[in-house]
């Protein structure tokens, strides 16, 4: 059996979450993570155990949205349960994989496009099935339960018998490389590998969304593909060179990724679009939810499948800022759009579509919800992975523990507020744990049980291999210094504004917010302590009478009406580091302090969206104390600032 990657995931169960991150799984398990399936089960719960129709939806429609949506949200919930090890949500998982295989059909079909008139050749027979199928290759990840496999196998198989030549279709149906590759490296059935092969070269000729691997070898488009089509596709042809060794299938993906690196992703990790297509980078350029989730399962792939640790800081990236920025912190609702610069989320703020900014725990279609679900215990299984000799590579850092094949390892640290990392042995073992040095780190100290130790660092991994003993204890310790960056928006407003970023994260000006809950349009009517929310930016009412007072009075009052000093340099800004025992994204333990100018006339009085600022330079009345914080604590904030024009003050 071929298998061409430098690294590889760690079973699922192996990696279980510590710290804030616990913290995290704890409240979505109380929250989105634990309760959608209940919440709506006609879209999330029942799909692929009994049958169901949504009236409000197009029947033609129908199958594939369930199909995706149902599949995501059990991966995402398969994944929680496991990493958080919480014995309740394994029985619930345990039981619908159990129904679901109750229903494979005899020759070999499992999915929802199971009924006589079902339209088998559908897009997302294939495309939203393969949601499903990556929820039952978890679980049996984290159990080896063999029947789970067999009829994981089994239902491969038939697209493999039914969807040959023609058959395939252009757009999500190549989604099922991204399970036939791994089936393929469990059971060594090289039909999976001859299907996803047929597959590539039948895009490559049959191309509408720029999304084969000779389109990615060349231009990234815009308006070509969706955003987290890119964030996705991407990944695939990777997955068939994991396989094959084709080196031509490796080179398109990694360009591709190259391309919306340089193009469309945000400094926060997002994916940016317009109507949901890939657009430019722009103040308020929106990003879809699901891009942070697909995003983040590329760069982990590429992480695994090159072994460069770059991939990893791109895990953090979105991780810690684009995917934290949008979601509403008690983990009850999230986004479905949020954007860098966002100053209202309301029914009528997204420039798409009117309630896409506002904070729900359930969309008209789901898709973002449940990716929102996957997303955590997806980045917290990818933290570690091991190569073919069972060393440790951290690709991401992050509080866990780690229990693989006598290594018993426990990351102790807050970051990404902190740059000191501890890794503490819960075992005697002799292996190398490899430490990714970030690219935003000018320097690192590490220590082994107290003393220096060194570890120079090769290929962006600081190696320590040694028989570790039970009780020693590696530290490392990054140096770093706050970065004051331009953002390339030259494809949108060529205004060039300026961020901020400390380490992996990225710092906005919170914008004080108001929480409006209201009962939305569900496809199930929500609970009573369920709601959906307008989120509008807090600010004082003007206390005077007089009507055009009160206007002046309302624009002193607008606090986010700033914008930064051009020359701002890294040594004009003080980083503070806060004790608290609080929530990380509640009571940020990190705030950036500097200054900025008040610009009176960046926002309009009476605006209900987020608009982008006229002019690169703006005019300025008085300079004044700025903090900020991280863009994951917020959900209203600037975070591209407008440049000050000092002539004109």
């Amino acid at each position: 059996m071929k298998k061409f990657q430098k690294l590889q995931f760690l079973p699922l169960g192996s990696i279980r979450a510590d710290g804030f991150l616990k913290d995290q799984l704890m409240r979505g398990k109380d929250g989105m993570a634990g309760n959608l399936y209940k919440l709506e089960p006609q879209a999330i719960a029942d799909p692929y155990v009994k049958d169901t129709i949504i009236e409000r939806w197009p029947l033609e429609e129908q199958l594939g949205w369930q199909a995706e949506i149902s599949g995501t949200y059990w991966t995402g919930y398969i994944m929680h349960a496991f990493v958080l090890g919480d014995t309740e949500m394994i029985a619930v998982a345990e039981k619908w994989v159990d129904d679901m295989l109750k229903l494979q059909c005899e020759n070999g079909y499992l999915g929802i496009f199971r009924h006589e008139n079902d339209n088998i050749y559908d897009d997302k027979n294939a495309g939203g099935g393969t949601c499903a199928y990556r929820a039952l290759l978890a679980f049996y990840e984290a159990t080896g339960r063999e029947d789970v496999l067999a009829a994981l196998h089994r239902a491969l198989l038939w697209f493999c018998d039914n969807w040959a030549g023609e058959k395939k279709t252009i757009y999500s149906g190549q989604c099922i490389i991204d399970v036939m590759i791994p089936v393929y490296h469990l059971t060594g059935d090289e039909r999976l590998v001859d299907f996803s092969v047929d597959y590539m070269e039948f895009l490559a000729e049959n191309s509408l969304f720029s999304n084969s691997y000779r389109d990615m070898m060349g231009d990234l488009l815009y308006l070509s593909d969706h955003s987290v089509g890119v964030a996705y596709y991407c990944k695939l042809p990777a997955r068939v060179y994991s396989a094959t060794g084709e080196k031509k299938y490796l080179d398109a993906a990694i360009n591709r990724m190259k391309q919306a690196h340089k193009k469309i992703i945000h400094p926060t990790g997002g994916f940016a679009c317009a109507a949901e297509y890939a657009a430019p980078v722009g103040s308020t350029t929106e990003y879809e939810y699901c891009s942070f989730t697909y995003g983040l399962q590329s760069h982990a792939f590429f992480c695994s499948v090159t072994g460069e640790p770059s991939y990893g800081d791109d895990m953090e990236t979105v991780f810690y800022n684009a995917a934290q920025g949008a979601r509403k912190k008690d983990e009850r609702a999230i986004a479905y759009l949020t954007a860098p610069n966002q100053i209202y989320a309301s029914k009528s703020s997204s420039t798409f579509a009117g309630d896409c900014q506002i904070y729900a725990p359930c969309y008209n279609v789901a898709c973002c919800p449940v990716n929102s679900v996957l997303i955590v215990p997806d980045f917290i299984r990818s933290m570690l992975m091991r190569d073919d000799d069972d060393n440790i590579y951290v690709a991401a850092y992050g509080p866990c523990t780690l229990n693989y094949r006598g290594i018993s390892l426990t990351e102790k640290t807050l970051y990404p507020f902190r740059n000191k990392v501890t890794f503490e042995l819960g075992s005697d073992k002799h292996f190398a744990l490899n430490l990714k040095i970030p690219s935003w780190a000018t320097g690192y100290t590490i220590t082994v049980n107290g003393e220096v130790a060194n570890a120079q660092a090769d290929g962006g991994y600081a190696k320590i291999e040694r028989d570790w003993k039970r009780g020693d204890a590696a530290e490392i310790t990054f140096e770093t210094r706050v970065e004051i960056m331009k953002v390339d928006d030259s494809d949108y407003a060529a205004k060039y504004p300026l961020a901020i970023k400390y380490g992996p994260l990225i710092f906005s000006y919170h914008i004080p917010e108001r929480w409006r809950p209201y009962r939305g349009n569900p496809i199930t009517p929500l609970p009573e302590d369920w709601s959906f929310f307008e989120v509008h930016p807090l600010y004082r009412d003007a206390d005077v009478e007089d009507f055009f007072e009160q206007l002046a009075k309302k624009r002193e009052q607008f606090s986010w009406n700033i914008v930064l000093d051009e020359e701002l340099s890294p040594e004009d800004v003080t980083v503070e580091e806060i004790d608290t025992n609080g929530y990380v994204w509640e009571d940020p333990p990190l705030k950036l302090h500097t200054h900025c100018y008040k610009a009176l006339y960046l926002n309009a009085l009476y605006q209900c969206r987020t608009f982008e600022p006229f002019g690169a330079y703006q005019y300025v009345t008085e300079k004044l104390p700025l903090t900020l914080e991280p863009y994951g604590c917020t959900n209203l904030r600037i975070t591209y600032f407008s440049k000050a024009d000092l002539k004109k003050k």
